[in-house]
Formats: structure tokens, sequence, C-alpha cells
């Protein structure tokens, strides 16, 4: 019996997670492992670094395979899986592990719909997922969300007002378009906006989340220093279309992220309005924008590339409809958002081991 346990120990040990390069008994994953000789029989919880993980399916080879190895043709891997999310909250936010800025350095890029769709992939895989709207000037979360008559609940608690986040989709939501009227222009001075985003984040009544995301506004002032300064983002995502004047205020944003003053982690870039495609011609993709922007921009600072997303007819309907393409299942959209939700989340994981120590 003490044999076959050190065999079993050895297989599991030869497992190793392809972001952390550690194998999955040094990093604590193995939970509840069981064995029946009788039965040829090894069963086990994979706690996951994240619910939104990719990898499920390549763990579930890796192991039984290891396993075969070791103990021959007949044994056989039970698998489940769990997750806790690696990251941590601060004292602002002590219910967020993950607070994650989405910038551009400019309007027009389709920055807040790449953010609501963002959170909803991360909540459909299994993710506690927030959404604030940040975008104190121009809110659209809202529309894109079919939240736009909605109004926030105000509870007390511990003699202040807090309030309640909406839920649509898995996401629980809050935006500065919620408390004005539709149409109310926010003509403030910089200061006076950041104050205004400080208290959004830090009186709205947030659920322990694995995620926050917050779309920001365009540009790099008031706003986006006072994010990153005081609340310790773990990490900002870039969002550029493939055009020249779209990257050139993507790499203001980014080098800002990366300033000694600021220093948030920049997970990468994603390209979106890459190429436009239609069913009608499904060999042919047409590059309207230009192409490969958001590579070179990537390259050139040496993050990661976290994919394109097409410009189709289908996200201009869905969104002005209120319902997010990633909610679909198997359309090129839908696969795109979800693919960089993978992407995310294995990135902060990866961020969040990096500085650990070993067993």
């Amino acid at each position: 019996m003490v044999e076959l346990e050190a065999r079993i120990d050895r297989a599991l040990r030869r497992v190793i997670d392809p972001d952390l390069g550690r194998s999955i008994v040094e990093l604590g994953m193995v939970r509840g492992l069981a064995w029946n000789a009788e039965k040829q029989v090894v069963s086990l919880t994979l706690q996951l670094t994240t619910p939104a993980c990719p990898l499920k399916g390549h763990f579930e080879r890796e192991i039984q395979g290891r396993l075969t190895e070791e103990l021959g043709e007949g044994w056989r891997a039970e698998v489940t899986f769990s997750a806790q999310t690696v990251g941590g909250g601060t004292v602002l936010l002590p219910n967020v592990k993950n607070l994650l800025l989405v910038g551009s350095g400019k309007g027009g890029v389709g920055k807040s719909t790449v953010a609501v769709n963002l959170a909803v992939a991360l909540a459909q895989q299994g993710a506690r997922v927030g959404l604030l709207d940040a975008d104190i000037y121009g809110p659209s979360v809202p529309i894109l969300l079919g939240l736009e008559h909605a109004k926030p609940q105000v509870v007390q608690q511990e003699g202040r007002p807090l309030l309640v986040p909406l839920f649509k989709y898995g996401v629980h939501v809050m935006s500065l378009g919620f408390l004005v009227p539709p149409g109310q222009a926010t003509p403030w001075r910089g200061p006076m906006a950041s104050n205004t985003l400080r208290q959004l984040l830090v009186e709205t009544q947030w659920p322990e989340l694995d995620y926050l995301i917050v779309d920001m506004p365009p540009g790099t002032g008031d706003v986006q220093l006072t994010l990153a300064q005081q609340f310790r983002p773990q990490g900002a995502l870039i969002v550029t279309t493939p055009q020249q004047v779209a990257v050139a205020d993507a790499e203001k944003a980014l080098t800002m992220f990366q300033m000694p003053l600021v220093q948030v982690p920049v997970l990468g870039v994603v390209e979106n309005m890459s190429y436009f495609w239609t069913p009608e011609l499904p060999e042919r993709r047409f590059y309207l924008f230009g192409r490969g922007g958001g590579v070179h921009l990537a390259e050139k600072y040496g993050v990661p590339f976290l994919g394109e997303i097409p410009l189709l007819e289908e996200i201009v309907l869905r969104s002005d409809q209120g319902v997010p393409p990633a909610l679909s299942e198997g359309t090129p959209l839908s696969e795109a958002y979800h693919h960089l939700a993978g992407e995310v989340a294995r990135t902060l994981s990866r961020l969040a081991y990096a500085s650990a120590p070993s067993p």
C-alpha cells in the first residue's frame, strides 16, 4: 500500500502546470486523493488557480497519461475540479481578489464592449465577476447590458449607505449611468471625476469577487492615476484597433501603466475590430482598419498579444439590444471573447504565483 501511494505521488509530480512551470503537487492543487487497487481507480480533486481555467482537458489527459506510465494500462483517473482564485484584496476593496483595468488611451475602439463581454465570458466560465463602468463622461455599460432604466438600491451597512450593484448575465454591475438621467452630461474637472469614481468603488456593496473589471475612461489623466495608485490593480488590459491612430494612443495608455509611479502589470494587448467577416464569404477577411497594429504594439513592449476580435454585424445588433455576444455559443465573436477570458485568467494566475516561493 505504501509503495502504491509513493508511485501515485511520483506520477502526479510529473504533471506540470504549463503556465506556472511547477507540478500540481508542488502547487498544492491536489485535494481528496484516494485510490482503489481492486478497481484500479485513482480519484482526486484538482484545485485550479481560477474558475475560468482553460486547461481542464489538458490536466485530465496529463494525469491519466502519467498514471498509466507509472501503474499500467488498466488504471484510470477520475478527476473533478474546484477553484481557488489567487490574488489578494486591498484595504479599500477587501472582497475583490483581482482588480483588472481595461483601457485604451482613446475612445471609439470598442473598449467598453470588450470589458462587458470579457466580464460575461469570465462569469460563464464559473468566476465571480463584477464590472465597474468608470467612464465617468460617457458611461455606456448600462446600454450594453440592457440596464438603461435600472436603479441600484441603497442599503445601510455599519451606519453608512452603500449602493447594491445590479446583477445581469452573472455579473455584478455598477455605473454612474445608473445615477444620472439619460442624456445628462457630467462636465466635471479631474479631481471631481476622480473622487466620484473612488466613491463608486468603495461605496458599492461588492460581494466576494474573483475579478472586478473596470471599464476605464479614455486618456491618461487623473482618473487613471487615482485607480492605479490608490487601488493597486492586479493588472491592466490594453484595447486597440489595428489602425495606427488608435495604436498611438493605446501605446500611451500602456506606457502610463508601466511608469515607476504607477506600476500596474500589463496583461497584454487585445485587438478589436481586427477584420470584417461575413458568412456569405467565409474564406475572406476584410482588414478595414489595417492589419497587425495590436501585434506590433505588444511586441514593441514585450507584453502578450491576447487575440483578435472581429468586426461583425452581430456585435452592433446585440450590443444595442443589451445582449452581449459572449452569451452566444459557437459564434466567432463568442469564441474570441471566451479565448480572451481564458488568457486573462491564466495571466493573472501566473503573475500571482510569479513571486511565490517554492514549497
